[in-house]
C-alpha cells in the first residue's frame, strides 16, 4: 500500500467519528446508532493494514493502538446506551465523544510532531464536555477545572519542547527518512526538550502530584470513566513511543521518567490501602500503572510499554463496566476473610520466590525467544506483584499461567514494535529497586497491622495522597482544600476501611 494513503486511512478514521458530533436530527435512536457503526467502520478500514509493510516501527504499534480504541468505543457506545437512557444529556454526549475519538485517533496516527499535540490539545477540550455531563454538580465542576490546568500547562511544555527541538536541529516529522541529525553545539536544547516532554506526558497522565483532577471525575458517568481510564489517559504512553528519537536524545529525560513515573506509581500503591469506594481505587490504579509505563518507558523498553498500555486498557474498561460486581466480589471475600495477611517477611519472602521464577523462566525463554528477555528492575516489579497471589496451589497455579503468558505476549509485542532505548544509569535502577522492596514490605506490615503505629502514623497522610495535591489545588481561585482528606480522625479512617 502507498505510503500516502497510509497516512490518508486514519484521517478517514477520525472524519468517520467527527459524524456523530454533527448529526443534525433530534431523533436518539438513529443518533446512537450512527456512533455503533462508525466504530464497526472504522474497524473494517484497519483489515486494509493487514500484511502492509510498516514504513516506521511505530506504524504498527499505532495500528493495533487504533484497533483498540474502534473497540472501545463500540463497547462504551453499546453501554453508554442503555446507561444513559432517559438522560437529557444524550445528544451532548454523543458529539463530545465523537469530537473525543476523532482527535485521540489523529494522536495516535499523526507523523507529525505538531499534529501529534494539536490533536492532543483538541482531546482534552472534548473531555471538558464528558466530564461536566451533570454540569449542576460541583464536584464534576472541580474535577473539571482541575483537569483544564493541568492540561493546558502540559501543553505549554509541549509547545515548547517542540520549538526546542526545532532549534536543536530536530525534525517535527514521524516518517522514515526525516534528517534526526542535531545541529553541532545544539545537544543542550534537546536534552531540554527531551525533559519538557517527560514532564508534559507525566502531567497528562495525572502522575503525583498533578493526579487529583483523575481521582475526582467520580462524577461523570461510569462510560465516561471507562473510556477516560481505558483510552484518553493511555495516550501519553504512545505520545512517548512515537517520539522516541526525541527521547533518545536526551538521556536525562529518561532518568526523569523512570523516577517520577517509579515513584507515583509506588505511593499510588500505597494509598490504594486507604481507599473503599470501588471507583476510587481503580482511578488510583490508573495513576500507578501510567507512572509504570512511564518507567518502562525511561528504562528504554517501548515493546514492554506497549503491551502493559493495551493490557491496561482492557482491564480498566472491564473494571469500570463492571464496578457493581466488582463491589459484590468484593465484599464477598471480606465476609469469607479472604484478605487476612501474613507476615511481612512471609509477605516479602512470597514476592522475592516469584521474582526468581520470572527471572528464571524469562532466562529459559530467550534461549529459544531472544525477544523474551525481560530487564532485571522489571522482572523485580512484575515477580513482586505476583508474589500477591503466592497464596495457595490454585495461586500458585495462575503465578505459572500468568508468568508464561507475559513472556509470550512480551516477545509478540517486541516483534511488533523493534525499538529499544538507552540502558538507564545503574544507580537510578537500584534506587528504584530498592524503592519497589521498601513498598512491597510496608504493604504487607500494614495488611499483618492494620491498627499498629506505624499504620496509625501513614494512613491518614495516605488517605489525603500524602497531602501532594494540596499545592496544586490552592492555585485555584475558587477551590477549596480538600477537607476529608485532612478531617478524617483515625477511628474515622478505620471504620472506612472495613466498610
Amino acid at each position: 500500500m502507498p505510503l500516502a494513503l497510509l497516512n490518508a486511512l486514519p484521517f478517514a478514521i477520525a472524519l468517520l467519528w467527527l459524524l456523530p458530533a454533527l448529526w443534525p436530527g433530534r431523533a436518539l435512536s438513529p443518533h446512537w446508532q450512527l456512533g455503533e457503526s462508525v466504530a464497526l467502520a472504522g474497524g473494517l478500514l484497519l483489515l486494509a493494514l493487514l500484511y502492509q509493510p510498516t514504513p516506521a516501527p511505530w506504524f504498527a504499534a499505532a495500528w493495533l493502538m487504533q484497533a483498540l480504541i474502534q473497540l472501545l468505543g463500540w463497547m462504551v457506545l453499546r453501554y453508554a446506551r442503555r446507561y444513559l437512557q432517559g438522560e437529557p444529556g444524550q445528544p451532548r454526549f454523543l458529539r463530545a465523544i465523537g469530537c473525543l475519538l476523532a482527535a485521540v485517533t489523529v494522536v495516535v496516527q499523526a507523523s507529525h510532531l505538531l499534529l501529534m499535540v494539536l490533536a492532543w490539545i483538541a482531546c482534552s477540550l472534548a473531555l471538558q464536555t464528558l466530564l461536566t455531563f451533570y454540569p449542576q454538580r460541583p464536584a464534576a465542576q472541580l474535577a473539571a477545572q482541575r483537569e483544564w490546568r493541568a492540561s493546558r500547562l502540559a501543553e505549554l511544555l509541549l509547545l515548547g519542547a517542540l520549538l526546542l527541538w526545532l532549534v536543536a536541529g530536530g525534525s517535527l516529522s514521524l516518517l522514515p527518512g526525516a534528517s534526526s541529525t542535531l545541529a553541532e553545539g545544539r545537544q543542550g536544547y534537546a536534552v531540554a526538550a527531551g525533559l519538557l516532554l517527560a514532564a508534559a506526558v507525566a502531567i497528562k497522565t495525572a502522575q503525583l502530584p498533578f493526579h487529583g483532577w483523575l481521582t475526582q471525575v467520580m462524577e461523570a458517568p461510569t462510560p465516561i470513566s471507562a473510556l477516560l481510564h481505558a483510552g484518553v489517559v493511555n495516550l501519553g504512553g504512545m505520545v512517548l513511543i512515537k517520539a522516541a528519537p526525541l527521547l533518545q536524545a536526551a538521556p536525562p529525560a529518561n532518568t526523569l521518567l523512570m523516577l517520577w513515573g517509579g515513584g507515583s506509581a509506588l505511593l499510588s500503591c500505597v494509598v490504594m490501602l486507604t481507599r473503599i469506594s470501588i471507583k476510587l481505587r481503580l482511578a488510583w490504579s490508573t495513576c500507578a500503572q501510567m507512572g509504570f509505563m512511564l518507567l518502562e518507558i525511561g528504562m528504554g523498553w517501548y515493546s514492554l510499554a506497549l503491551l502493559h498500555l493495551l493490557a491496561h486498557s482492557f482491564y480498566k474498561a472491564h473494571a469500570f463496566l463492571l464496578a457493581g460486581e466488582t463491589a459484590r466480589d468484593s465484599a464477598a471475600r471480606r465476609l469469607a476473610g479472604e484478605q487476612d495477611a501474613d507476615s511481612p517477611w512471609a509477605h516479602l519472602a512470597r514476592g522475592l520466590l516469584a521474582v526468581l521464577w520470572l527471572a528464571a523462566a524469562q532466562w529459559l525463554w530467550q534461549r529459544w525467544l531472544p525477544a523474551a528477555a525481560l530487564p532485571p528492575l522489571f522482572c523485580l516489579a512484575m515477580g513482586l506483584g505476583m508474589g500477591l497471589l503466592l497464596r495457595s496451589g490454585a495461586g500458585l497455579l495462575l503465578v505459572l499461567l500468568l508468568s508464561q503468558s507475559y513472556l509470550l505476549l512480551h516477545a509478540l509485542a517486541a516483534t511488533i514494535l523493534p525499538l529499544h532505548g538507552p540502558t538507564p544509569a545503574l544507580y537510578v535502577q537500584g534506587v528504584l529497586a530498592a524503592m519497589f522492596l521498601a513498598t512491597f514490605w510496608l504493604q504487607g506490615h500494614l495488611l499483618r497491622h492494620p491498627d499498629g503505629a506505624l499504620a496509625r502514623r501513614i494512613y491518614p497522610h495516605a488517605f489525603a495522597g500524602f497531602h501532594l495535591d494540596e499545592w496544586w489545588c490552592m492555585l485555584g481561585r475558587r477551590q477549596p482544600r480538600p477537607p476529608i482528606s485532612l478531617a478524617l480522625s483515625w477511628p474515622q479512617l478505620q471504620e472506612n476501611r472495613r466498610g
